[in-house]
């Protein structure tokens, strides 16, 4: 029998999956319509549009999860079924975590002001090379997603999605192994989300300083939108912080014998990130802002 706050906690994160989806289409179509109007696809737009496609299919695939769980909820569960699921999320979810970091970094060598050699060298460089970085971000998912499968089927514990609550696993080379795969595969994006959200949002921060002091009327077009990308940069570390930990622990080895409670929390954390990131990347760029209030006026009538 399923407990009732591991029931209640599906049914939220089903209801933010719903959500997510619909975010996510918006977000994909309104970047297609873009490239077919102006015949171009801008780097941001890019980055946008995999990032909306990836988690189209990440969301989906949860959505497929949930609803396999309570069709076979009294019949033991395929263990190939299980590890399709988990493998299938993990790739998904490590590109779209890597576009994410790219889009991050977009951000900060296009709107931050810093000097130093190697940021102006990414400044002139990096928008040409987004396509061959949005393969790289697909390839290195692909990479760590099959390192992580061939390690998890060499470790000595049970398989994913077939573990007994309060098993005890032995530490191992092999359990160790796959745990530094992971916090490797990690620390990457990590790293790299924190470092160009903290510099874009001190660069801002600065910047707006500099205005309020120079300008007679502080609030004005141009602060307001730098203020909308500090937010953006602020709310998205809000979001990305607990998801980062909450994904690190499902993927642990220990994760299988998880308590409900934990993993319920980990669900819950993970579908409140994809969709609240995507609220925030609709609210504060300036196209997808618009269409969406389009889109709402227009239901109101």
């Amino acid at each position: 029998m399923v407990p009732i706050f591991f029931f209640s906690a599906i049914i939220v994160s089903v209801v933010l999956d719903f959500v997510g989806l619909i975010l996510s289409l918006f977000i994909a179509v309104v970047s297609y319509k873009t490239w077919v109007t102006r015949h171009s696809f801008s780097s941001s737009n890019r980055i946008l549009f995999s990032l909306a496609i990836s988690r189209l299919l990440m969301l989906g695939l949860l959505l497929l999860n949930v609803t396999i769980f309570f069709v076979t909820l009294n019949t033991e569960r395929s263990v190939c079924l299980s590890a399709f699921f988990l493998l299938s999320w993990m790739f998904l979810d490590s590109s779209s975590l890597w576009f994410v970091t790219l889009l991050n970094t977009l951000y900060c060598v296009k709107i931050a002001n810093f000097q130093h050699s190697v940021f102006l060298l990414l400044k002139r460089h990096l928008s040409p090379k987004v396509p061959r970085l949005l393969l790289a971000c697909m390839l290195t998912a692909a990479l760590t997603t099959i390192l992580f499968f061939v390690l998890s089927r060499t470790s000595p514990f049970p398989e994913h999605g077939t573990g007994r609550n309060g098993t005890v696993f032995d530490i191992s080379e092999d359990i160790l192994s796959l745990v530094t795969l992971l916090i490797l595969g990690s620390f990457p994006q990590f790293t790299v989300n924190v470092t160009s959200a903290s510099l874009l949002i001190h660069s801002l921060q600065r910047h707006i300083q500099k205005m309020r002091r120079n300008a007679t009327g502080f609030w004005n077009p141009q602060t307001e939108a730098h203020m909308g990308a500090m937010k953006l940069m602020i709310y998205f570390l809000i979001l990305y912080i607990p998801y980062s930990v909450a994904t690190l622990v499902h993927y642990l080895p220990s994760s299988t014998g998880m308590s409900l409670a934990t993993k319920a929390a980990c669900v819950i954390i993970s579908v409140l990130y994809t969709t609240g990131h995507s609220v925030l990347l609709i609210h504060t760029h300036p196209k997808l802002k618009t269409k969406a209030k389009q889109i709402l006026c227009f239901y109101k009538q």
